[in-house]
Formats: C-alpha cells, sequence, structure tokens
C-alpha cells in the first residue's frame, strides 16, 4: 500500500503563534505556534490518512533543544522556562492517526559535507513508492532547494511522487486578524519535471515524459470542458501528431519520413495551436517547432537525409545511420525510376562500382545485368558510392554488435557518421544531388 509521508525541519527559534489559512481550500488552522501542526491539520481535512502513514520531523540538536521538547526556550535575559509545549506534546495532542517520527541529530549543514549528510538521512527515509508531501517553512536558507532535488531524486530512484510543497509565511500574516498564508510550493516541483521532460526530448529524443506530463494536465481540462475547449484540443492533436512522428524517426520508418505525410499533419497541427494554456508548454513548443522546420511537407528524398541528422542530434546513432544508408538506395532508386520492390539492384550496383567487380563475376541474372550497366553510369551512385560503402560497414558492426574480426571503436561511429551526413548535406545544399 503506498505510504503518505510527511517531512519537515523544526527550527529553533520561538515562534509565535497565529492561523494559517488555504484560501483556496477555505481552510483555516487553529491558532498555533508550530506550522506542522497547521500543516498536518490541513492534510488530513483534505485527504484520508491511516496508520500506514507517517510525519518526520528533522531535528538538530539545538531544535531538539528549544522547540520539540516542552519548556525550551528562557525568558529574555534570564534562564527561567517559558511554559510552553513543544511540538512533540503538541502534535500527540492532536491524536493523528499515523506515527510522528523525531528524525535526531540532523547536522546543521555548515558545509557541503553536512548538507550531503543532510540528504542521506533523508532520502533513507523514503520508500518505494511513497507519496511525499514537503513542508519548507523552517531549517537554513539552502533547504528549500536541497528538498526540491531531492523530490527530483526520489521520483527518478525510487519512484514517489510529490503530492505537497508548503510553507508557512508567517511574516506575511494579516496583524488584525493573526492570519498567515500556507502557501503551496508544488509548482517549482512541476516546473523541474517539465524542464526534465523538455531536456529528455530535445536532447535526446525522447517523447514519454513530456507526452505524460501533457497528458496529465490535459486530461482535467478536457473532462470539464466536456471536450469543447479548443486550445486543449489542438494540444491533445499536436501532440498526438509529435508522436507519430517522433515513432516515424525513432524506428526509422522510411515510407513514413519520404512521403512527409506526418510532418504536414505536424505543421498543421502547429498552425492550429492558438493558445498553450501550460506555461511550462510555451518555450517547448517553440523548440519543438524549430526542431522539425526543415523537414518537407511532401513527398520529398531530402527528408531522409534531415531525419538521419534529426537522429544523430538527438543522440539516435543507429536510426541516423540506418535511416542514411536506405536514404541514399531510395534516392538512386527515384532518381533511376526504380521500384522499392527492386532496390537490391541498386545495392548490388554500388557494391560492384566499389568493389571494382569485372563483369564476368557479377551475382546476377542476365535481365539485371542491363539494369547494371545503367546504374553504373549514373551520377548520383557514384556520387554517393563513397558514403555508401562507409554506412554500410558502419551499419554491418552495429547491428552484428561488433561480433568481428576488427570491431570499430564506439566513438568512431559518431566521428564516420557525422563526417558522412556532413558530406551529404553539403552536397545538398549545393544542389549536387538534390536538384
Amino acid at each position: 500500500m503506498t505510504r503518505k509521508v510527511f517531512i519537515s525541519v523544526l527550527g529553533y527559534s520561538n515562534y509565535g503563534k497565529c492561523f494559517y489559512t488555504r484560501l483556496c481550500d477555505h481552510f483555516k488552522s487553529d491558532e498555533v505556534r508550530y506550522v506542522q501542526e497547521a500543516t498536518l491539520q490541513y492534510l488530513t481535512s483534505v485527504s484520508e490518512w491511516t496508520a500506514d502513514d507517517c510525519a518526520y520531523v528533522l531535528l538538530t540538536k539545538g531544535a531538539e533543544q528549544k522547540n520539540w521538547n516542552d519548556n525550551g526556550h528562557r525568558e529574555y535575559g534570564t534562564n527561567v522556562p517559558i511554559q510552553q509545549p513543544g511540538l512533540a506534546s503538541a502534535l500527540e495532542a492532536r491524536h493523528f492517526p499515523f506515527s510522528v517520527i523525531p528524525v535526531k541529530d540532523i547536522p546543521d549543514g555548515n558545509d557541503e559535507k553536512e548538507i550531503w549528510q543532510i540528504f542521506d538521512r533523508v532520502f533513507g527515509l523514503i520508500q518505494e513508492g511513497d507519496e511525499l508531501y514537503f513542508d519548507l517553512t523552517h531549517g537554513f536558507r539552502y533547504l528549500p532547494m536541497l528538498i526540491l532535488v531531492l523530490g527530483n531524486y526520489s521520483k527518478l530512484l525510487k519512484n514517489v511522487v510529490v503530492r505537497s510543497i508548503t510553507y508557512g509565511n508567517y511574516e506575511a500574516r494579516n496583524k488584525e486578524t493573526n492570519e498567515a498564508p500556507l502557501n503551496d510550493l508544488l509548482a517549482l516541483s512541476n516546473l523541474q519535471d517539465w524542464t526534465s521532460a523538455s531536456a529528455s526530448f530535445l536532447k535526446n529524443g525522447n517523447l514519454s515524459m513530456l507526452k505524460s506530463l501533457c497528458q496529465q494536465n490535459l486530461a482535467p481540462v478536457l473532462r470539464e470542458a466536456k471536450g469543447s475547449n479548443q486550445d486543449a484540443l489542438a494540444l491533445k492533436h499536436y501532440m498526438a501528431a509529435l508522436e507519430n512522428v517522433v515513432g516515424d524517426l525513432n524506428t526509422c520508418r522510411g515510407i513514413n519520413i519520404l512521403n512527409g505525410e506526418n510532418f504536414a499533419e505536424l505543421f498543421k497541427c502547429s498552425d492550429q495551436l492558438k493558445e498553450v494554456f501550460i506555461d511550462p508548454m510555451k518555450p517547448v513548443i517553440e523548440r519543438l517547432k524549430y526542431s522539425f522546420q526543415n523537414f518537407i511537407p511532401s513527398q520529398n528524398i531530402k527528408n531522409g537525409y534531415i531525419a538521419s541528422k534529426w537522429c544523430f542530434d538527438n543522440q539516435l546513432y543507429q536510426q541516423s545511420l540506418t535511416i542514411l544508408h536506405e536514404t541514399i538506395v531510395s534516392h538512386v532508386c527515384e532518381r533511376e525510376g526504380i521500384g522499392i520492390a527492386e532496390r537490391g539492384i541498386v545495392n548490388m550496383s554500388f557494391m560492384i562500382y566499389n568493389e571494382k567487380i569485372a563483369r564476368e563475376d557479377w551475382q546476377c541474372n542476365e535481365e539485371q545485368v542491363e539494369a547494371i550497366e545503367k546504374l553504373l553510369n549514373s551520377e548520383l551512385l557514384k556520387s554517393l558510392a563513397s558514403t555508401f560503402v562507409v554506412t554500410t560497414t558502419l551499419r554491418n558492426d552495429y547491428n552484428h554488435a561488433g561480433m568481428r574480426k576488427n570491431p570499430a571503436k564506439q566513438n568512431r561511429f559518431q566521428v564516420k557518421l557525422k563526417e558522412r551526413l556532413d558530406i551529404i548535406l553539403s552536397m545538398i545544399e549545393n544542389e549536387e544531388i538534390c536538384s
């Protein structure tokens, strides 16, 4: 069963009493000294907590003495204890259904070593699949950053979900009503999710995280509007078109790439995006448009070469190599009027040309001889021949996992592939092969 886990740091100041409020939820806490009381009162009012859940309170020695235990503070200028309950007693009096666990001897965080010790202690409290509820009100100034990083780290390694990040803003309280806002900072964690998802796609072509986040944000909008929100529908259609394009590139769907239909659909959906109402998606959409701007929304051999470059830029090296190799063959087929089913004759012609195989040693029937002789005179085939032989060698090495004599070193794939892509793209730019 998934645990709800509350994690908070207790400071050592002598906190004043106030009511903490969340206007959006019509919540007002009891008048309390400790924000942890108010936050847990709020959390248990909006969702069900059970004995399987828990609350951790992180304590330095100073915080334990002054605010965890009763009567920890002294009258100003004296050694007379102020008679007031500590947080331990205050939480015990509320009879929450879950355990409240003090995590003692937390370092003060005076240097990097101590900060990492805090990080390790807190990370060790978290279990696989937990739902996390953070309070950032007290503690050191670096704490909010530490908590945000810890939350992201835990999402990756322990598959947790960050449900809440709150901050009790005592300094912003209304002096007349003694009410202070209990601010929701969950958007900061969500922004980190968007950042990671966007980076995953824009650097590696991995759409899964971005798609998932977009769906999570779209679903409630479409549900509430019963499918009538045009901006939400436009973004939904754009993501579907983007998924088709990326799927073609990831799985080397050469026919789809060359005919340009899915690029045309993506551009059409892009034009229909009047308003991107999910704020973190706005700059991402602009980067996405830029990423695909060179593709041609119609049948064009250039799409194959552009696709190879796109895959290379996104570190999809095997896809880039495969698409480049097959586009070269398709290019000659298109120029010489050879159907896709007969592309083997082009491969054979490249081999004969590159290896200078004598006519009597051709492994073909009489019907193929005339076609090969014609192809051997093709200026396009001659222009692409050196790149074809390089991609053939690299592709065989790659697809056979280097299980051969003298396999290439892994970094050579990128170097040689980039060299060949640069040559091909230069030829295209100078209209030497695609005019």
